[in-house]
């Protein structure tokens, strides 16, 4: 297990609170509203799209929850969905485009992962 802690807002107020996540079996665990719970995926990504999905009321102010960020098949069997692009439209990803989906972001973050998958379908499109 690795451990992390992260901030989020819950009921218009900031905290910190350290999740433990496992890269080899993918999961997350999080004491949130007093207990703790697990989320299980794919990958680490997909963990926390299941997170966010769960409690949909608190922002969690990651890289992994901004709108213009999502991993490539590549990256997430390279790192268990650990890290993601953050794409720009019409632009191609590059290595420098690379971050930890943990890393602490405060703009243009959404609770909704179909924003994200939205934004990566648009971004292929722009690609075009």
């Amino acid at each position: 297990m690795n451990y992390r802690k992260i901030t989020l807002e819950e009921n218009g107020l900031l905290h910190s609170v350290e999740i433990a996540y496992d890269m080899e079996n993918p999961s997350i665990q999080i004491n949130l509203e007093s207990s703790e719970h697990v989320f299980y995926g794919d990958n680490l990504f997909s963990c926390f799209t299941k997170l966010r999905q769960s409690f949909p009321k608190i922002t969690f102010f990651c890289k992994g929850a901004k709108k213009n960020v999502y991993p490539s098949r590549t990256s997430s069997q390279m790192s268990s969905g650990l890290m993601a692009y953050e794409l720009q439209m019409g632009k191609q990803a590059l290595r420098e485009d690379i971050v930890n989906i943990f890393d602490r972001e405060d703009k243009d973050l959404t609770n909704d992962p179909n924003i994200q998958l939205d934004f990566f379908k648009s971004w292929i499109a722009s690609l075009k």
